[in-house]
């Protein structure tokens, strides 16, 4: 079938054809203009204009010498990357004005089941990771095998951990859609990550960094080389990083989380009044139920008259008699990493630059070690999870157990349990919840094995010189392991009972203690006899997951299909086959449920084939040849892509056209593109694993009773139709002669999304306005949540991109300031209703992205000012980074406003090479030989006479110095501390934590030698 695009835009397609039409028929009409006249007999042809060279810009296959062409487009260089102090490609990403709401970061991630641990990704303009297309030199390439859940869905991302840093040569940003070029998913923008290619010499870096608190240190190093003689280009990298990590309890800030949890030590009981008061405990509720929990520092063996008590709330959680939880006591907020790997590339020249062949390839290791606080239970009753249960102090014979308690049929225990430590006669279990603090912290440590490989021939310069082509085939796989340390539910309920034949002796099954395990301590007063039934109980489940993704495609471009008064019509068209399959394959221990405090997890396997045919075409109508007042220069693109999705038997073609105006001459120019774009939903969303999380409620039918840790399960859906999008951008560029190296621009951008796939909050749930299944207990307390996936709403962002650029040589050096800035006027999500803010939606921008955790915002301005300073081997380096705040709530429901922040960096850097004399004229008697003379094909020296001089007799200290430089810089100079949030008491660290790390200051130093 055939899916329709945006309706409402439907005048637009007019605009599409009128913008292709109007240009050919201005063109039709200038061939019929009479050419220039020629030359006078006798005189002398004209020289020969020079040429710029012409290159592809990302969001476009047709080769262009323009700097400013009708895509908005950030370039950022290697040099760019290494100053800004950011070592990871993943920081450096994160820190641009453009990455607003909805990244996934390394710092602060969950873990729940079945989520990523360690991985990163970028989202432009507001919305998730799926709008924004991360490429390689081009080329798509294999997704993170296991989803990550940051707000609203499991999101499939391109993890840029995986991608070795030191072989990166430059990033472009694509600031508008691209589908017609890269794939119809291309939304919000493409982020182009061009590796390094023809590298000559070598390089080696080492560098190390440290917070304040000197608990986080950073050792990354990096080995560069390549040779480049005659036709045959290789460039390799090798690449080494390690970071410790950063645990909650070492910040001031995060130490105490704006909630302490229910889930708690000792545990918060939930019992039958009666039978409370029978143990000699209080009888708040007679013929109900109550809560109760051990008192504090008790060794296990407190009696029930020492028990505290509470007939309507946990007494270990918000409002209750003692407060919960503190998990951040245990937890990590940055992960340690260590990666490695080694990247190659190599081309070779058969016929020039008419047929080269290349490939190119790598293997990155990624292994990260995070930590959370010991198990959470939930309540022990949950459906769908492994029911945990204590049994009575005594065996109680099935049918014969006291009202208001909890039966063997409903949870399992077998007739003859008991625990002697239960002080009361009855079956614990319910709405009990309990922190197995005994068990210790729950261990992630993931290990990512990332592959990619690419085989190619391409060409220039072909027929009249003005064609060229590419036809290449990329595999690139990843494989994702995570080991846990968990807790086996079913394990955990044989400790609690004595009857069970792990404490007998003459069991096979013995385990060496004849005392079952007492769950009434403290965990801050360790009880001796539990070592051996913890050992038992600790499991460590091994999950598998793997992403392929295989892509053949061919391109064939041309600058001048057809010559027009202006200059050359511009032509490309190609085709692409795609083919990516999924794999989730859980431990046995997690498809089972068997894990305290998690569903099920079932094998995931999905899969999916499509191909593509797109053009596009570039029509110049005025240019310097043909300029008249008003149009100096003046080009149109069209193109146009069509895509079929083997899987579901849908297609789409999706238009985009551009334009690219100077009025007066180069120093103004206007430009504007429009196009639409197409989702297909990922394989995650269609088929993935169901995934586990902890959100934030006020259950309405408890009187809005805060639940900050309301156990939710987000489900796939096989089921999703696609998402359509359309996108409009249109800006201006000044750069006036008069102020020579001073570069501003202004863009505008307006993106919509409509059909999102998102899955909806909890809340929403339980207000009745999004469909899910809420579950309670007995009691009528909420136990769990179901969600699935499906197709949402819409969404609208727009905003503004504001650019500033100057450069001044002076006698003191060169000074060059840099400016950008993004400001969102407006993100729109119709569906997405946040009660507390009213009854509407509104305008987000400005807002949480999530009322219970408040990680991040949809920030209204985000910003960037740099100053750089160099001057005979010096550079100085500072750069001021803005973001702005964002309205929140408290615990209590009161408005919060997350306040903005101002974070300064600094770097210095110094190039020994300064301090070595400049030879401009080779030495007589120490010039190279005949023999020792490098030349071309065409006979002549591949060096200067000054360069073969200079590398003929250099010194010792020559060798020494020349290409060595040193660095040393600090981020966050003032140690300026992350903005407080409470996310209505659901926020985790106390501050927005996918926005901001627990880092600090952080103090570095780099030695980097050139050869």
């Amino acid at each position: 079938m055939t899916r329709p695009g945006l309706a409402k835009f439907g005048f637009l397609r007019m605009t599409l054809a009128a913008c292709v039409g109007i240009p050919l028929i201005i063109a039709s009409n200038a061939f019929a203009q009479n050419p220039p006249p020629p030359p006078p007999p006798g005189a002398a042809p004209p020289p020969p204009a020079a040429e710029a060279e012409r290159v592809i810009v990302t969001g476009s296959n047709i080769p262009t010498a323009e700097a400013v062409g009708p895509n908005p487009v950030l370039d950022y260089s290697r040099a760019d990357i290494n100053k800004s102090g950011e070592i990871t490609t993943e920081q450096f990403l994160l820190s641009i004005p453009i990455a607003n709401a909805n990244i996934i970061p390394i710092s602060n991630n969950e873990n729940g089941s079945n989520t990523a641990v360690g991985a990163a990704t970028i989202a432009l303009r507001g919305f998730d990771a799926r709008a924004t297309l991360i490429l390689l030199d081009g080329r798509r390439v294999a997704v993170y095998p296991t989803g990550n859940n940051p707000g609203l869905v499991n999101v499939m991302f391109v993890d840029l951990n995986s991608i070795p840093q030191a072989a990166i040569e430059s990033i472009e940003i694509l600031k508008d859609g691209a589908s017609t070029t890269y794939g119809a998913d291309a939304v919000a923008g493409v982020v182009n990550i061009k590796m390094r290619h023809n590298y000559d010499g070598a390089e080696a870096r080492v560098e190390y960094g440290n917070t304040l608190d000197k608990d986080s240190g950073l050792f990354d190093s990096s080995a560069v080389f390549g040779v480049g003689k005659g036709d045959t280009n290789i460039t390799g990298v090798l690449n080494y990083y390690h970071r410790n990590s950063i645990a909650n309890r070492d910040r001031g800030f995060s130490a105490v989380p704006p909630f302490l949890s229910s889930n708690a030590s000792p545990y918060n009981l939930q019992l039958s009044s009666d039978v409370a008061g029978a143990a000699g405990g209080q009888n708040l509720n007679p013929g109900g139920t109550e809560f109760s929990s051990a008192p504090d520092f008790t060794n296990g063996l407190a009696p029930a008259n020492r028990y505290l008590y509470d007939a309507n709330n946990r007494v270990r959680a918000a409002g209750g008699l003692r407060p919960g939880f503190n998990f951040n006591q245990f937890s990590l907020s940055f992960p340690e990493s260590e990666r490695y790997g080694v990247y190659l590339n190599a081309d070779h020249k058969i016929f020039g630059d008419q047929m080269v062949v290349y490939a190119d390839g790598f293997y990155q290791n990624v292994k990260t070690h995070n930590e959370l606080a010991p198990p959470a239970t939930g309540s022990f009753e949950t459906k769908g999870q492994t029911i945990l249960a204590i049994p009575p102090h005594s065996p109680i014979a099935p049918g014969a157990e006291p009202p208001n308690t909890p039966t063997h049929a409903e949870t399992g225990l077998p007739s003859d349990a008991f625990n002697p430590f239960n002080p009361f006669e009855q079956i614990i279990s319910g709405g009990t919840r309990a922190r197995l603090a005994e068990f210790g912290n729950r261990l992630f440590d993931n290990e990512t094995d990332a592959w990619l490989s690419t085989i190619g021939i391409k060409g220039d310069k072909l027929f009249d010189g003005t064609w060229g082509y590419d036809a290449g085939f990329r595999y690139s796989q990843l494989k994702n392991t995570q080991t846990g340390t968990q807790v086996s539910a079913s394990r955990f309920n044989r400790i609690l009972n004595q009857a069970d034949p792990i404490f007998d002796p003459t069991s096979p099954q013995f385990i060496g203690t004849t005392v079952a395990f007492n769950p009434f301590g403290d965990y801050r007063v360790p009880i001796p006899s539990n070592e051996s039934t913890v050992e038992f109980a600790r499991v460590h489940p091994k999950d598998e997951d793997t992403s392929k993704l295989a892509t053949l495609d061919a391109s064939m471009y041309t600058t001048a299909l057809f010559n027009l008064p202006a200059g050359g019509v511009g032509f490309a068209f190609g085709g692409q086959f795609r083919r990516e399959s999924l794999k989730e394959n859980p431990d046995m221990l997690n498809v089972e449920g068997d894990i305290v405090g998690n569903s099920p997890v079932p094998t995931a396997v999905g899969g999916r084939k499509s191909y593509a045919f797109y053009a596009e075409t570039l029509i110049p109508i005025f240019s310097p040849a043909n300029a008249i007042p008003g149009f100096h220069s003046l080009e149109f693109t069209a193109a146009g892509r069509f895509e079929e999705f083997l899987n579901n038997d849908t297609n789409v073609l999706v238009p985009k056209v551009g334009m690219r105006w100077q009025p007066f001459d180069e120093q103004l120019t206007l430009r504007a593109t429009w196009g639409e774009g197409f989702r297909e939903p990922s394989l995650e969303e269609l088929f993935g694993s169901p995934v586990s999380t902890l959100e934030v409620t006020h259950d309405p039918l408890k009187g809005g009773l805060l639940e900050s840790e309301t156990n939710t399960l987000i489900s796939s859906n096989p089921n999703l139709q696609p998402e359509d999008s359309r996108s409009f951008s249109g800006g201006v560029v000044y750069s006036p002669k008069y102020a020579p190296g001073l570069n501003l621009s202004v863009d505008f951008w307006d993106i919509e999304r409509t059909g999102v796939v998102a899955a909806p909050l909890a809340q929403q749930v339980l207000d009745g306005i999004a469909p899910g299944i809420v579950e309670r207990d007995a009691g009528g307390f909420i136990t769990r949540i179901l969600i699935a996936d499906q197709n949402f709403g819409s969404q609208e962002a727009r905003g503004f991109d504001f650019g500033l650029y100057y450069q001044r040589p002076t006698a003191w050096g060169t000074f060059t300031s840099q400016t950008q800035v993004t400001y969102l006027d407006e993100f729109l999500f119709p569906q997405f209703i946040f009660t507390e803010f009213g009854p509407g939606p509104g305008n987000l921008a400005g807002r949480t992205t999530d009322p219970g955790a408040s990680n991040e915002g949809w920030y209204k301005w985000k910003g960037t000012s740099s100053l750089e300073w160099t001057w005979k081997g010096f550079d100085l380096f500072t750069i001021l980074r803005y973001t702005d705040g964002f309205h929140e709530f408290t615990p209590n429901i009161h408005q919060h406003w997350v306040h903005q922040t101002f974070f300064f960096d600094g770097q210095l850097s110094y190039d020994f090479t300064a301090l070595l004399p400049v030879e401009t004229n080779p030495v007589p008697g120490y010039s190279k030989g005949e023999k020792e003379v490098v030349r071309g094909k065409d006979g002549n020296p591949i060096e200067t006479a000054s360069a073969q001089t200079s590398n003929y007799t250099r010194s010792f200290m020559d060798h020494l110095l020349r290409g060595t430089i040193i660095t040393i810089g600090c981020n966050n100079i003032f140690g300026q501390d992350p903005p407080k949030a409470f996310g209505e008491g659901g926020n985790a660290v106390g501050y927005p934590g996918f926005t901001y790390d627990a880092t600090g200051r952080f103090v570095y130093g780099r030695l980097t030698k050139r050869f």
